[in-house]
């Protein structure tokens, strides 16, 4: 399941501040209880204590004193013996004969400890002198940790921020209709899909721009012909008392009428594959039965052409939309028949799961400089355009008809001499 934008972006940031917390954390507390322990006295009052116990219980009572005047001659702290009777507090009595060390406050940063000899009521107290913590070294060191977290958030959402900013740019200018703005961020950026989207939108208006204007200028210029031939042909037949030659001209028109009839409706044809809603409607189907049926009609249509096809394919049932494939298959099929001298070769592969029609003609073939366009709406080539009619469409529902099946189409030169003009698209239900 992929995460939307706002998703990665959270979780990228999220991921951030706690890594930089744990890292820093450790590190600022690392410095804080190095710098710490240096400022304190390196003896533990408590082994002092302890130790002093136990060089007092291996002398007699007797000898108590003058051992303890030893211990406080070498030791920091002072040390004295006195009686438990000191101690008021029964829980407090019960903890030293049990030989724990109790510590009590004996005022401002001043703490007394004690310890109680065994098999004796006499305890050995040592005064603990505590020093106060520097509250300002603290605080530099929260103020550095803080100042450490908050810079990382910063490096990390400054260049968030300037991608946003030529994001913002690019829809501005868009807005001004300036779509040559693309935006350009690095491919490690936090906004790279969603720049790639708007990249990849810009590319497909640029181009519903573009074919909106050849639409417009190929309408104008297939109309302007027939109608212009119409107009000529009633003028003629209001001038004219001639039967046959009103009669002529009325064919004419007909003829003009079927001709801007045909634009209407390749134009709608197009239209409709183009639409952002048209999918594919996946059913399987037997190619075999589908190019047998194509070829025996478009053969009466122009019988001087001869249709051959071959299957080299043990499996002919194959997953598509047949309307679209069957529409696709013979705009191929018509326009090697128009381009060829004699023949017409359709044949039909699978590989890896991939379909594949291949349809070749023997005629003049196509220059390889013009391949690259020719798929395109509205494109004639130069060569053809005063030898046949046709509006340029043909191919072009062709390649849409690949692309709602996740396929492509091409074009090489064919063995027979000609154009090879292919079509493939893979052999499972995409939708």
């Amino acid at each position: 399941m992929s995460l939307s934008l706002s998703n990665r972006l959270f979780i990228r940031l999220y991921l951030i501040i706690v890594a930089s917390v744990i890292l820093i954390g450790w590190s600022v507390d690392y410095l804080w209880q190095s710098h710490h322990t240096t400022n304190q006295d390196t003896f533990n009052h408590e082994e002092v204590l302890l130790l002093a116990t136990k060089l007092i219980e291996t002398a007699p009572p007797e000898k108590y004193s003058d051992i303890l005047k030893s211990i406080n001659q070498i030791s920091p702290h002072q040390l004295t013996l006195l009686s438990n009777e000191q101690i008021q507090a029964d829980e407090l009595k019960i903890s030293l004969a049990n030989g724990e060390i109790i510590t009590l406050q004996n005022g401002d940063n001043e703490y007394v400890s004690y310890k109680q000899l065994n098999n004796s009521d006499q305890l050995i107290s040592i005064d603990v002198h505590m020093q106060p913590e520097k509250n300002s070294a603290k605080y530099i060191w929260l103020l550095i940790f803080y100042l450490l977290i908050a810079g990382i958030v910063y490096l990390w959402t400054l260049p968030l921020n300037r991608d946003l900013k030529i994001l913002e740019k690019a829809a501005s200018s868009f807005a001004d209709s300036k779509w040559e703005a693309n935006v350009d961020v690095s491919k490690h950026s936090p906004v790279k899909h969603l720049a790639n989207a708007y990249n990849n939108l810009l590319i497909r208006i640029k181009q519903l721009v573009n074919d909106q204007q050849e639409m417009s200028h190929a309408i104008s210029h297939e109309l302007r012909t027939p109608l212009a031939r119409i107009k000529f042909s009633i003028e003629m037949a209001n001038n004219s008392h001639d039967i046959e030659m009103i009669q002529e001209q009325l064919d004419s028109i007909t003829e003009d009428i079927n001709e801007i009839q045909q634009l209407v409706d390749e134009l709608l044809s197009y239209a409709s594959l183009e639409k952002s809603s048209t999918v594919a409607n996946y059913e399987k189907g037997n190619i075999e039965s589908l190019i047998l049926t194509l070829v025996e009609k478009l053969q009466r249509n122009s019988p001087d052409k001869k249709l051959t096809y071959e299957i080299k394919s043990s499996n002919n049932n194959i997953y598509c939309d047949s309307y679209l494939i069957e529409r696709g298959l013979q705009n191929l099929i018509i326009n090697a028949q128009k381009y060829c001298h004699s023949k017409v070769h359709i044949t039909f592969t699978q590989i890896n799961n991939t379909n594949q029609l291949l349809i070749d003609d023997d005629g003049e073939g196509i220059p390889e400089f013009e391949r690259i366009r020719i798929f395109d709406s509205f494109v004639r080539l130069q060569s053809q355009q005063k030898t046949y009619k046709g509006f340029g469409l043909g191919l072009a529902i062709v390649k849409r008809v690949a692309q709602l099946h996740e396929g492509n189409v091409f074009i090489h030169e064919s063995p027979m001499g000609g154009a090879r003009f292919g079509i493939e698209w893979p052999n499972t239900i995409t939708q």
